[in-house]
C-alpha cells in the first residue's frame, strides 16, 4: 500500500467500503459468550397514557394511580432490583411475590405497616430472588469491564469483510485510527460512518466540505503544546500538499502548515521540575534573582500565547480538532480570561493519546504523523479473542470490599505455633551458650558446660567449636577439643568441619599441635586437619624462620653497602669533573687577558661588534686606531 493510502483522511475506495468495526462492544448482541452472559436489559415502558420509568410495562389512567404504584412493593423492589442491573415485570413479580403474604401495608386494609417493615419485606423477597448469587454479579461485573474496556481504548480498529487483492489486504488484517479524531460515541458502530465522514471530499467534522484551494472552508486541525518554558503551535490543513505546490516548513513533506510558531521562556530551573508559580504556592515566595526571572518569564509566555491565539482565532475556530497538551496551571494560558479563543468545554478539545517529548516543530510534525497515519496489524481470530479477553480481565471492578482480600491474608498467613516454658528455656540456654562463645568468656563457660551438656541438643558442642574457631577464640577452641572431647570431624549445617572455619592462624595452630597430641582419638583426615603439630616442629620451623631472615638481613645489609659505595664513586667522579672543568675554565681566561693589550673597555673584542650596524662598527674601529697610535707614539 502507499504511503498516501495510509492517511486517514484519504483511504481508498475499495478499502473503505468493506471496513467493518471490530471493537468489544461490536460484536453481534445476539451472540453473548457463554462464559460471560450479557445483563438482561429491561422491558421498554408503556408508550401510551402516564408510566414508569422503573416498571416496565406499567401504565396508569391517572395520576392517582401512579403514585399509588410509587407506594407499591413492586415499584419498590424495582428501585432496589435495578440497582443490581435487573428488574421485574407485572408478570414476574407475582411468581415472586408467591408464598409471601402481608408483604406491603398498601395490600392490607390495616394501617399499622410502617415503611420500616415494608422496607424489610422487599429485602426478603430480594433474598428469595437470589439477585446477589454469583452468576448474576459475574454478569453485571463482566459487562461493566467491557463497558471500561470500550472506553478506555485509545484506537478503534476496524477489519475488511473480504480480501481486497487490489491493496493486499489478506482477510485476517485489523486498521486501527486513533479515538481522538472522532466525535464521542457511546456505540462502537457509530464510528464506521464518522470515518468515512472524514474522509476529504466529504463533510468533516465540523460540517465543511473541504475544497481544492486554500480557503476559509479548508478543514484543518490545531496542535498546541507548552511544558517547561517550551511552547509550540500548528496549523495544519488536513487536505495533502500537492506535488506543484511549494513547501516553506523544512522536513514537513506532503503535510500543508497553514501556520506555525515556537518560543522558548525561562520559567523553570535546571534539573528542579516545575514551574516557579507552583513553587511558589507550595512553599514561600522566593525572593532570589533567578526565581524573579522565572515569574517575569513565565507571565510573558503567558501574554505570548494569548497574543499567538488572538492572532490565529480564525484558524482555530475553523480547527475540526484541538490537540492541546499542558499541565493544569500551563492551561491558564489558553482560557479562563477575559476575550479568550478557547473554551474550557469546548468538545472539539482533546489529549495527545500517546506520550509527547519536547514541544518543538518537528515534535509537532511527529505527533501529526502518528495521529493521522493508519495503523494496520495481522493477527487471527484467535489472537484477537484472547487480546480481549486479557484486556478485560485486566481491568479491575469498579467497586471492590476492601475487607474480604484483608481477610483471605490474614487467614492464609500460618499462625506462630506457642512455645511451651521447656522449649523457651532451652532457646535461652543455646543464646546464653553461643554469647559465651562467641566473646571468649571462659571462665563462665566452664561452669555453664558442666551444669547443662546433658540437656543441650545433639550436637551443639561441634557447633560451639565451629563458632568458636570463625570467631577467633584459642582458648574456647582448646576447652572444646582438650577438656570436652568434642569431635572436630563433626560436619556442622553448613557441611563444612570446625577447623575450616577458623579465622586466625593461632586457631589453626591449635587444631594441629592437638592432631599431633592426640593422633589416634579422632579422625583428623575427616576432620581437614593437616598434619599434627608439635612444639619440637614449631621450634624447628621457627629456627629456619629466623636463619631465613637472618639472611636476608645480611643481603639487605650488603646490597645497602654496595649501594653506598657506588653513590660515593658516582660523587668522587662527579667532583673530579668539576675540579677539571674549573680548571680548564681558569686557564681559558687567563690566557684572554694575556692577549689583552692597551684599554679596551671602548669598543672591546672584534668579537663584540656581531650586533652593531656597519656605520657602529666603522666608528668604533676608528676610534681604536686612534688610541692604538696614541699608545705607540706615546704623549708629545
Amino acid at each position: 500500500m502507499a504511503t498516501r493510502s495510509l492517511y486517514v483522511f484519504s483511504l481508498p475506495s475499495e478499502l473503505l467500503d468493506s471496513l467493518a468495526v471490530r471493537s468489544i462492544q461490536a460484536l453481534p448482541a445476539d451472540e453473548p459468550k457463554a462464559s460471560h452472559p450479557a445483563t438482561a436489559e429491561p422491558a421498554p415502558a408503556a408508550t401510551s397514557g402516564i408510566g414508569c420509568p422503573t416498571c416496565p410495562g406499567a401504565s396508569f389512567e391517572s395520576i392517582g394511580e401512579q403514585r399509588a404504584h410509587f407506594k407499591s412493593d413492586w415499584h419498590r423492589y424495582n428501585v432496589k432490583a435495578k440497582l443490581k442491573g435487573r428488574v421485574a415485570t407485572a408478570d414476574e413479580w407475582e411468581g415472586l411475590v408467591e408464598g409471601v403474604s402481608s408483604i406491603s401495608g398498601s395490600e392490607s386494609s390495616a394501617s399499622s405497616s410502617s415503611s420500616t417493615s415494608t422496607g424489610k419485606r422487599v429485602a426478603r423477597v430480594l433474598g428469595r430472588t437470589h439477585l446477589s448469587d454469583g452468576s448474576s454479579d459475574e454478569a453485571a461485573e463482566y459487562a461493566d469491564r467491557v463497558r471500561r474496556a470500550h472506553l478506555r481504548t485509545a484506537v478503534i480498529w476496524f477489519a475488511p469483510t473480504a480480501p481486497i487483492d487490489s491493496l493486499g489486504l489478506p482477510l485476517e488484517t485489523q486498521v486501527g485510527v486513533h479515538r481522538a479524531l472522532f466525535p464521542t460515541f457511546n456505540q462502537a458502530g457509530d464510528y464506521l460512518g464518522a470515518l468515512r465522514e472524514l474522509q476529504l471530499g466529504g463533510a468533516g467534522a465540523n460540517g465543511l466540505v473541504d475544497g481544492s484551494e486554500e480557503g476559509e472552508g479548508e478543514r484543518r486541525m490545531t496542535l498546541l503544546m507548552v511544558a517547561g518554558g517550551h511552547f509550540a503551535g500548528m496549523v495544519v490543513a488536513i487536505r495533502l500538499r500537492g506535488k506543484s505546490e511549494r513547501q516553506d516548513v523544512k522536513g514537513a513533506g506532503d503535510v500543508r502548515i497553514l501556520k506555525h510558531k515556537t518560543f522558548h521562556r525561562y520559567t523553570t530551573r535546571k534539573k528542579q521540575g516545575g514551574s516557579q508559580g507552583l513553587n511558589d504556592n507550595a512553599k514561600s515566595k522566593a525572593i532570589s534573582a533567578g526565581a524573579m526571572l522565572r515569574r517575569y518569564g513565565e507571565l510573558a509566555l503567558r501574554d505570548e500565547i494569548r497574543a499567538l491565539l488572538t492572532e490565529w482565532e480564525d484558524d482555530v475556530r475553523a480547527s475540526e480538532r484541538i490537540f492541546l497538551r499542558a499541565s493544569t496551571h500551563g492551561k491558564q494560558s489558553f482560557w479562563g480570561y477575559e476575550g479568550a479563543v478557547l473554551d474550557k468545554n469546548d468538545e472539539r478539545l482533546r489529549t495527545f493519546p500517546f506520550p509527547t517529548r519536547r514541544p518543538t516543530q518537528q515534535e509537532l510534525l511527529r505527533c501529526w504523523h502518528e495521529l493521522t497515519r493508519l495503523k494496520i496489524s495481522h493477527l487471527s481470530e484467535e489472537a484477537l479473542a484472547a487480546q480481549d479477553e486479557a484486556y478485560i480481565a485486566s481491568l479491575q471492578p469498579k467497586r471492590q470490599a476492601v475487607s474480604k482480600p484483608v481477610a483471605a491474608v490474614a487467614s492464609a498467613v500460618p499462625a506462630t505455633p506457642k512455645l511451651s516454658a521447656e522449649e523457651e528455656a532451652q532457646l535461652e540456654r543455646q543464646r546464653r551458650l553461643a554469647d559465651m562463645v562467641r566473646k571468649g568468656r571462659i571462665d563462665a563457660l566452664r561452669p555453664f558446660w558442666e551444669k547443662y551438656a546433658s540437656v543441650l541438643p545433639v550436637g551443639a558442642g561441634a557447633e560451639s567449636l565451629g563458632l568458636a574457631a570463625a570467631s577467633g577464640q584459642e582458648d574456647v577452641v582448646r576447652f572444646f577439643l582438650d577438656e570436652t572431647q568434642v569431635d572436630p570431624a563433626h560436619a556442622l549445617d553448613s557441611g563444612k568441619r570446625a577447623y575450616e572455619l577458623s579465622s586466625s592462624k593461632g586457631v589453626r595452630t591449635v587444631f594441629r599441635r592437638a592432631a599431633a597430641e592426640r593422633p589416634e582419638q579422632w579422625d583428623w583426615t575427616a576432620a581437614r586437619v593437616p598434619a599434627g603439630w608439635t612444639e619440637e616442629g614449631e621450634a624447628e620451623q621457627s629456627g629456619k624462620k629466623a636463619e631465613r631472615r637472618k639472611g636476608l638481613k645480611e643481603k639487605m645489609k650488603a646490597r645497602e653497602a654496595a649501594r653506598e659505595e657506588e653513590e660515593a664513586k658516582e660523587a668522587a667522579r662527579e667532583e673530579e669533573e668539576r675540579q677539571a672543568k674549573g680548571k680548564a675554565d681558569a686557564a681559558r681566561r687567563a690566557k684572554e687577558r694575556e692577549g689583552m693589550t692597551g684599554p679596551q673597555k671602548l669598543g672591546g673584542k672584534q668579537e663584540g661588534l656581531g650586533g652593531m650596524t656597519p656605520e657602529m662598527r666603522a666608528r668604533i674601529e676608528r676610534e681604536r686606531r686612534a688610541r692604538a697610535a696614541e699608545a705607540r707614539f706615546g704623549p708629545r
